[in-house]
């Protein structure tokens, strides 16, 4: 199904650069998305696929859709249609059998979407390092790394901000240094700084899900 979501805009300069970016941009992206129960996986698959007020049960995969991606040139725009193929989606625990279950996948993902839930790193703030949720991260991340050989990106999306106060209080620009920040030590373990990103958002309407699902397709360009 096409994405009826407008995913950014890419700048490129002349001819020669535009050709290049939109060859790049055609490339189909192998992705797996992680993350704990209830960290919203199913619903931003759904707000890609244009399903986002579908009623959501339980995870499940999405095989390939093509998304669509506003380039502006600087002198038109262009639309360029991108094949987002989902390897799985996962409920990640930390366990060593859930992780090692998965190894094939994330071993032949080019992108790793790892969903955070906002309201775990408010509460992981007080305390860093010490909550039950962020040792859960740690392990999760030390298994990735071990099983990610082709990746291009590690994408942490961190989701219900809606649910996390600092979120109106900080703005949008400081609220995700902080959470960057908060990630700073697992994005340091990955030892792929340069190709990790953070994206923050929220799932609760329509307008927030599109924006955050826009954004995380951004982060892999």
């Amino acid at each position: 199904m096409p994405l009826p979501l407008i995913i950014g805009a890419v700048l490129a300069g002349g001819a020669i650069g535009t050709a290049v970016t939109v060859r790049r941009l055609r490339q189909p992206a192998k992705i797996i998305l992680l993350g704990e129960s209830r960290s919203g996986k199913t619903t931003l698959l759904n707000t890609w696929q244009g399903k986002w007020d579908e009623p959501v049960t339980r995870t499940h995969p999405a095989g390939e859709f093509i998304g669509k991606i506003r380039l502006d040139t600087g002198k038109k725009i262009l639309w360029i249609d991108k094949p987002l193929t989902f390897r799985n989606v996962t409920d990640f625990s930390g366990l060593d059998e859930i992780m090692d279950a998965s190894r094939d996948n994330v071993t032949a993902a080019q992108y790793i979407l790892y969903l955070v839930k906002a309201p775990h790193l408010e509460a992981d703030e007080a305390a860093p390092g010490e909550s039950e949720a962020y040792e859960r991260l740690v392990a999760d991340v030390t298994r990735v790394k071990l099983y990610s050989n082709r990746i291009r990106r590690v994408i942490f999306v961190v989701t219900f901000t809606d649910k996390d106060s600092r979120y109106d209080l900080l703005g949008t620009a400081a609220y995700q240094a902080r959470v960057r920040g908060q990630l700073s030590d697992l994005i340091s373990q990955l030892d792929r700084r340069e190709e990790t990103r953070v994206v923050a958002g929220s799932l609760a309407t329509l307008e927030s899900a599109q924006l955050l699902a826009g954004e995380v397709v951004k982060a892999m360009l």
